[in-house]
């Protein structure tokens, strides 16, 4: 039996169903492309100024989001714009340039397409240009981490844990999967165990030493396939208040990272991890249930302290911080979670990470 946590963060036409949050983010970029900047990108037969394919790219959309997030500056949303028609980013694609070298490989789904980055290293312009979002905003520094190509091996066990994210929670992983582009490996002494970011959408980044089994694999991808609705899901609605600012909003501590060297969070960051940890409780919760492992079932009882405890946080900060889609956000991931939890309890925290 599925866990009915896992089929109701599946269910919410706003928050979780991948094709209208992913319909509405591809709307919004050629809206954005018609209002601001007509004679730039000209029509095309179909009516659009962009197509699908081209606007959901990474290193297009992170362009894309740059012009949204200057919207109430028309003229640099249009230099935004006009640097982007101007550039090379447009011609290609990293899956396009990996099949011209005859390397690209994919996980086909109904419908959708994920695509595992082969080799990072090819010299097309869009494969440097994805190579320099990585170094901007989510690498460790020079000689600690590297993109790295996925061998047959790991490819492997990518698709094995695809096919157990599908048998496990079947709705809500079908839907996550959309979200994601691409995967790729990254290895290096001081590499993430698995990353992704609002600046590089749709790409989820794994380590390849989480790569060695299916199960831990699967939830690495669970992990940031989360993310990536949600960065999708901010892209549209109004998640945080108009005039917030990470650099600047109130924090909160986490118990579990009383001992780090960040040991508090800012708003935005805090909500991010409530949300993934309201998902790992219930995807841990069925793996325990199918699997009969009690350190799965540990792992489930862990996120949902840590999710219980974020939720909480967030919400005494809801009213200055988060904006109206954003306070609605809030209360469907404090409900669904209640549900499977129940009412708020002392829980002690067992695993430190």
């Amino acid at each position: 039996m599925q866990e009915p946590a896992l089929v109701t963060l599946a269910e919410h036409p706003v928050f979780a169903q991948s094709t209208a949050i992913l319909d509405r983010l591809y709307e919004t970029y050629d809206f954005l492309l018609e209002c601001v900047a007509p004679d730039i990108l000209p029509v095309d037969s179909a009516g659009r100024r962009i197509s699908r394919d081209t606007a959901l790219e990474p290193t297009v959309r992170h362009e894309l989001d740059g012009a949204l997030r200057r919207i109430r500056d028309p003229r640099a949303c249009t230099a935004e714009i006009a640097s982007l028609a101007d550039g090379p980013l447009l011609g290609g694609t990293l899956a396009a340039e990996e099949e011209s070298a005859g390397v690209r490989q994919t996980v086909e789904l109904p419908g959708h397409r994920v695509h595992l980055l082969t080799d990072p290293a090819l010299p097309a312009e869009v494969h440097r240009a994805f190579e320099a979002l990585f170094r901007r905003h989510l690498s460790a520094g020079p000689g600690a981490d590297t993109l790295t190509g996925l061998t047959a091996e790991r490819t492997a066990t990518l698709r094995a844990a695809v096919e157990l994210m599908l048998a496990t929670a079947p709705d809500l992983c079908t839907g996550l999967l959309r979200h994601a582009r691409y995967v790729i490996a990254v290895d290096g002494p001081d590499a993430f165990d698995s990353a992704s970011t609002r600046e590089i959408p749709g790409a989820a980044f794994v380590a390849v030493r989480c790569m060695r089994t299916p199960e831990r694999l699967a939830e690495a991808l669970v992990h940031e396939f989360v993310h990536l609705r949600l960065y999708d899901l901010q892209a549209t609605r109004s998640i945080f208040a108009p005039a917030y600012d990470t650099a600047t909003a109130p924090t909160v501590a986490p118990e579990w990272h009383r001992t780090s060297q960040v040991s508090r969070w800012p708003v935005d960051r805090a909500l991010a991890a409530a949300h993934v940890y309201v998902h790992l409780c219930a995807w841990f919760g069925q793996r325990a249930h199918d699997s009969g492992n009690p350190d799965l079932g540990q792992s489930a009882e862990t996120a949902s302290f840590r999710a219980t405890s974020l939720l909480d946080k967030v919400a005494r900060h809801a009213e200055e911080c988060l904006g109206p889609a954003g306070r609605d956000f809030l209360h469907w991931l404090t409900e669904v979670h209640r549900t499977r939890s129940g009412p708020p309890a002392r829980v002690h925290e067992r695993v430190t990470s």
